[in-house]
Order: structure tokens, then sequence, then C-alpha cells
């Protein structure tokens, strides 16, 4: 494996004597379970491993951004008992490319860890290639009844829209980010209590790297065939947040929301800030997929939005999901044949007289083996910084990807 190429020693300049400890156990891990597995173990082990080329460029007819990404997953898991669950899953990146050459810093911005502990680090940093490891997930959960808790790098998902979530306030992300599927994961605590078939109560809690809690309380419950539910809690230490999502159908079409309410604590009325996402999805006899969805904030002055590459290549938070007051969203999805499916996608930002469109080709040429083509086009007009004129911007960046699950 990649990272058995590192000395030990290398690791134990990077990090602290706690970090040390968890990589150490990850080499173990991986050497013992990749190799030791049986048909009646209590582990199991998948994950996948992607290329994918890229380039990115604001004009056609200018200067293109070529880069390469070779994006392995590992996910091992462990059942002791009924009870208990262990998971560690690791993302390895290796970038070769332009971006590396041209980015100020890329570096640094790829060994950020938005968790407490820093479990993120380039084990190859030259000027050509950084190879970057992140342990996104690591968790132990204990499960008895109708109680379960949750403890470690986990993902706490109480979103109900498609592209944007307003109620997630543990784990935003980018709907752009198609590479990451699993989303990002939190350092956390997550317990939940189940009152019924539908319904639940949840408490949870994260740190961030900037030691800043976050803790929440959510209350699901099921009525006349929709399910409901209310959030409150404290983000980073410092906003009261308020919430509420519901996911249900009128007809045959899927019908969900989500609104959340944020309050300084400093009570700065200039900061305050609403988020709601409303979204409908049907899907005709012949397996056309419509999606549509709509986001609407009433305060966007706690992003600094200057253009679609900055915010494409930024790290979010629930709060930055919305760049323009109204942002509409949609979709559609068409499998050609059981082999083939087409998929495009669109915004339209009426406050900066611009869109977003995003078409994608998928083959699968093997049970376990894809190939993928993407382009993402932005076009609006923006403040351009240095002059303060707005001038109209595009950018655009296309995607050829193969993934191999295993």
């Amino acid at each position: 494996m990649i990272i058995s190429e590192i000395s030990v020693k290398k690791i134990f300049v990077k990090y602290n004597h706690m970090k040390n400890i968890i990589l150490t156990a990850l080499l173990l891990f991986v050497g013992y379970f990749s190799f030791g597995q049986d048909k009646n173990s209590k582990y199991d082990f998948n994950g996948y491993i992607t290329n994918m080329q890229s380039v990115m460029f604001q004009d056609v007819g200018g200067d293109w951004v070529n880069d390469n990404l070779l994006h392995n997953r590992l996910n091992f898991n462990w059942y002791p008992n009924d009870a208990i669950t262990a998971s560690l899953q690791v993302r390895n990146r290796f970038f070769t490319g332009e971006t590396l050459k041209f980015t100020p810093d890329y570096d640094k911005q790829l060994e950020k860890d938005n968790g407490f502990f820093g479990l993120t680090a380039n084990l190859i940093n030259k000027k050509s290639c950084i190879l970057n490891s992140s342990i996104d997930r690591l968790w132990l959960k204990y499960s008895i009844g109708d109680f379960e808790a949750t403890i470690g790098r986990q993902r706490i998902n109480w979103g109900q829209t498609f592209v944007w979530n307003p109620n997630d306030i543990f784990n935003a992300y980018s709907f752009f980010d198609f590479d990451y599927i699993e989303r990002p994961g939190s350092d956390a605590v997550h317990i939940q209590y189940y009152t019924g078939v539908a319904s639940s109560i949840e408490l949870a809690t994260k740190l961030n790297s900037d030691s800043k809690t976050t803790v929440a309380a959510l209350y699901k419950f099921n009525k006349i065939s929709y399910d409901f539910q209310f959030l409150a809690g404290i983000l980073d230490d410092s906003v009261y947040v308020a919430g509420a999502g519901w996911s249900g159908s009128i007809g045959n079409a899927g019908f969900r929301g989500e609104i959340s309410y944020f309050i300084p604590q400093d009570n700065n009325v200039d900061s305050k800030q609403l988020l709601s996402s409303i979204g409908f999805d049907y899907t005709f006899k012949n397996s056309l997929m419509v999606q549509t969805e709509f986001l609407f904030t009433d305060n966007t002055d706690n992003i600094n939005f200057t253009d679609f590459e900055q915010y494409y290549s930024q790290t979010l938070n629930v709060r930055s999901l919305a760049f323009t007051k109204y942002t509409f969203f949609a979709q559609i999805s068409y499998p050609i044949t059981p082999l083939f499916n087409a998929t495009i996608s669109s915004m339209y930002f009426p406050n900066l007289k611009g869109f977003y469109a995003g078409p994608s080709l998928t083959y699968s040429l093997k049970d376990n083996l894809d190939l993928s083509a993407f382009v993402q086009y932005f076009n609006a007009e923006l403040t351009n910084n240095a002059t303060m004129q707005t001038e109209r911007q595009e950018f655009t960046m296309a995607f050829l990807k193969m993934k191999l699950n295993f």
C-alpha cells in the first residue's frame, strides 16, 4: 500500500503523539486485514480507486490548466459482537499537474483538516506531485435496543434536500464536489434514541480544528405520511441555530424542504441569517428523473464571493452555502441504456445574471468499472477586486474519470 512507503520516522515528525498512534494503528489495520480476511471474519474491507484527468480554463481559447488525480479509498469495518461496530476509512489522493505549480500554498490547502484531530497529511510533498492521505471516518458505535451512540470521526447527516442542506450544521458540503461521494466527517459524539418506528431523538456535539464546539438536538417523527424534524443548538460556540425539515410526497412527486435560522450570540443584527431550501423530484415510467430545488437566504455577508474558482475550492460551512439571495436548480437524469446514463444539471443566479450548467455521462464497462465524463460551466456578472468594476466572468472545468470498485 502507498502509505507503507513512508517511514514511521517522517510521520512522527509530522504529527503529535496522539496523531502518531492513530496513523500507526492505520498501518497495522491495513496490513492485517488486507491479507487476513476469510469468509467467516467479523471484518470487511472494500473501497475504490479512480483516475481522473481534468482541465480548467476561463477562456476556451486561452490558457488551460491540466491536472490528474489518482484517488484511492479504503473502508475497514469491524463487528466484534451484535452491540459494537467500528469503522476506519481512509482517503488517499495523488495529485499531479499544473495547479500545484500555479496555486500558492496549494499543499497547505490540501493538508488542512477541519476536525479537532488533524488526521490529514501530505505524505509526499514535491513540486510536481503531492500524496495526501486523510482519515475521514474513525468511529466506534454501540447499539442496544432503541439506543445508539457513536463516538469518533463520523458523518452526521441531518439533511433532507438534495443540493443544499441548511439543517446539515455538522457536515456542510459542496454539490459541485462530485468526486467525494462520502462527504466530510466531524470529530463528534452522536447519540440516538428511537422512540418509534419512524421517530427518534438525537443529540450531537462536534469539535473543530479551532477548538470550537457545535452542539445540537434533533427530534424526528412521522405524521400524515411525512417525515418531519426540528433542531436547535449552538454553532461554533457563537451562533444560535434553530431549524426544521420535512420529506414526503405530493401525488407521485417527492417534496422536501429545510429551513434554518442563525442568530449570533452577540446579537449582531447584520449577522442574522435565514437559509431555506425546497425541492421536488419525480420519476417517469420510462425512468426519466426530474429534480428541482430552490435556495433562499436573506444574508450573504458571511461569504466574500469574487470568483467561481475561489468558491469552488474553498471549504464550505452551512452559513456559506448560498452566495446569492435566490438560487434555482434543475436536473434531468435518464438511463439511455441499462449501462449508459446521462444527466444534466443547471443553476440560475438571478442576482448575478448568471448560471451554471453541468452535463455528465456515465458508462458501466463492467460490474465494478465505470467511465464518466463531467463538465461544469459557470457564467455570471461579478465584481473584479482589482478594478472594482462589475464584469462577466466564465469558468469551466471538464473531467474524464475511470472508477474501479473492489
